[in-house]
């Protein structure tokens, strides 16, 4: 992975932004040159990395400089081969400025990840086509029923218990339909003759 894509935007307010650096980039040379760098820019006043943490807090003023000038300088670092001894630089994706960078980035993994479990189900299926057989698939079908119904109990358990009690009368359709959930459950448990 990229140096750049490393670079986790933690904190961005009015003339203060916080970024989650590698540890290539706080390395004591690096670190120098990043600090005297964006101190360079106008309206940069304040610059702190601490290695330790890895964090990069930058103080500015908002009316003369901004977070993309500030993302763009390090973007140019980075690009320039601070903190890059001995790397192979990747291509870049994700932006340094962009706040959400990071969480598009995780979700386009996750798409990736899912792509690739699509694939791998998909080679099981054909290899094993009776993978799901009727029994299997309402087996399946009750595990499901069950995990919805003590979901919908654990969501209205507060209304149940404060209100449907209390005003039975009151709340007499929102009973019908906890009835009528009952006698489908019921009903679907019921022996079949196949």
């Amino acid at each position: 992975m990229s140096l750049k894509k490393q670079i986790i935007l933690r904190y961005s307010g009015a003339g203060h932004v916080r970024f989650e650096l590698p540890a290539e980039l706080c390395e004591a040379s690096a670190r120098a040159q990043i600090e005297s760098a964006l101190r360079a820019l106008d309206g940069v006043y304040r610059v702190s990395l601490s290695p330790g943490s890895r964090k990069l807090s930058v103080r500015f003023d908002i009316a003369v400089c901004d977070l993309k000038a500030i993302g763009r300088r390090l973007g140019q670092l980075v690009d320039a081969g601070v903190g890059q001894a001995g790397r192979v630089q990747g291509a870049v994706s994700v932006p340094v400025g962009r706040p959400f960078g990071w969480l598009r980035e995780k979700a386009r993994e996750a798409g990736e990840t899912l792509a690739a479990m699509k694939i791998v189900a998909r080679r099981t299926m054909k290899n094993s086509p009776k993978l799901l057989t009727p029994a299997r698939e309402r087996g399946f079908i009750e595990f499901f029923n069950d995990v919805l119904v003590l979901y919908l109990i654990k969501l209205h358990w507060h209304l149940i218990t404060q209100h449907w009690l209390r005003q039975p009368l009151r709340y007499r359709y929102e009973w019908m339909a906890v009835f009528y959930m009952i006698f489908l459950l019921v009903r679907s448990r019921r022996p079949r003759n196949v």
